[in-house]
């Protein structure tokens, strides 16, 4: 494991740097007296864990643990200190663990041991892409795809995905609507089943967690497009590199080709929350006179939903306004061609443009 330290006092640093060479399973790749030195490092030298003494003059341990969260950072982080106090607060922050000063071997052994049993579990995860159809897998690229026993199976964990945690009641009522209550509990304690027998060839059934009224899964054996879609949805319009994340994370409509109709509505609004997005964006490569990112942004709106109204509106206003009355009579043709008996289907009428 590559490991970083952040710490304002010297001998402190020095004292851990000699403790961790001692260890087999880390390389130390750099030791730093401020938090700003540390957070420019990671930037652009990504560690597997970081030693961050919390009480450092300017920003803190806890605001660069923050800072690392926020950002996306996967290094875990063991907090190092002389005040035990903060334990509670440096935990909110999901750390890995908390070192005492001083620190001696046999602790710092055992913080390792945790951060290796930890790094084994994230490396068996299970890759969940949502966007573009539905495909479960082990390991994110040409890794072993999960073969679930029959659709149903596949809609249950497809389900669960889309929930996160939801109540036996609530399965049983839309996933075997119209069935009597027990033959829909039975359905689905064998269905269950059969996701768990799937998952417990690659050693992840303990993604699975059951209640006898709760089905959920484990949010930290799971990575999945759609959870990185939600929490990014409302801001990625502001920078070109999360919007560019986005763009590669909705790579279709929510679950397409399936049949699933209690996701339908869903769907929908994750559609109209990335033609948002890309219409901020397209409005404010306008702003900085970016006219050929902003009309690519706009056609990519229109290519997700050629009947969307503003997204028409908006690429025929930039194009008036600057001028181009070709390209302005050309998508008034298309539109019309959208509302025509003949008309071809609509994503091919916009897709030639990107």
């Amino acid at each position: 494991m590559k490991a970083m330290i952040v710490d304002d006092e010297e001998l402190a640093r020095s004292r851990l740097s000699i403790l961790l060479a001692e260890v087999d399973d880390i390389t130390l790749c750099g030791s730093f007296g401020t938090a700003a030195e540390g957070l420019n490092y990671i930037e652009k030298q990504p560690v597997d864990v970081v030693f961050l003494d919390i009480t450092m003059p300017e920003m803190d341990g806890l605001e660069f643990a923050n800072l690392l969260l926020e950002r996306g950072h996967s290094a875990s982080v063991v907090f190092v200190t002389g005040y035990g106090e903060y334990a509670l607060e440096a935990f909110e922050l999901e750390a890995s663990d908390y070192l005492l000063k001083p620190i001696s071997r046999e602790r710092l052994a055992k913080t390792i041991n945790r951060l290796t049993k930890m790094k084994r579990m994230e490396a068996s995860r299970l890759y969940i892409t949502c966007f573009g159809g539905f495909r479960v897998s082990v390991q994110e690229e040409g890794g072993h795809v999960i073969s679930w026993r029959s659709p149903k199976v596949e809609e249950l964990f497809a389900y669960l995905v889309w929930k996160g945690s939801v109540s036996r009641d609530e399965i049983a009522d839309t996933l075997w609507e119209g069935f009597t209550l027990d033959k829909a509990m039975k359905n689905l304690n064998s269905t269950v089943y059969y996701i768990r027998k799937a998952l417990q060839q690659y050693g992840l059934e303990d993604c699975l967690i059951t209640t006898r009224k709760q089905i959920s899964l484990d949010s930290k054996r799971v990575f999945c497009d759609l959870y990185e879609f939600q929490q990014m949805q409302n801001s990625a319009w502001k920078t070109e590199k999360d919007l560019e994340r986005l763009n590669e994370l909705y790579r279709g409509g929510l679950f397409q080709g399936k049949t699933y109709e209690w996701s339908f509505g869903k769907a929908q609004t994750l559609e109209k929350s990335m033609i948002s997005n890309l219409l901020k964006a397209g409005e404010k490569r306008e702003q900085l006179k970016l006219e050929e990112e902003a009309e690519q942004l706009y056609l990519r709106a229109l290519e997700l939903d050629p009947f969307h109204e503003i997204a028409c509106g908006r690429l025929l206003n930039f194009y008036m306004r600057l001028g181009r009355k070709e390209k302005e009579k050309q998508l008034r043709r298309e539109i019309e061609k959208l509302f025509s008996d003949d008309a071809p289907p609509p994503l091919l009428i916009f897709k030639h443009r990107l």
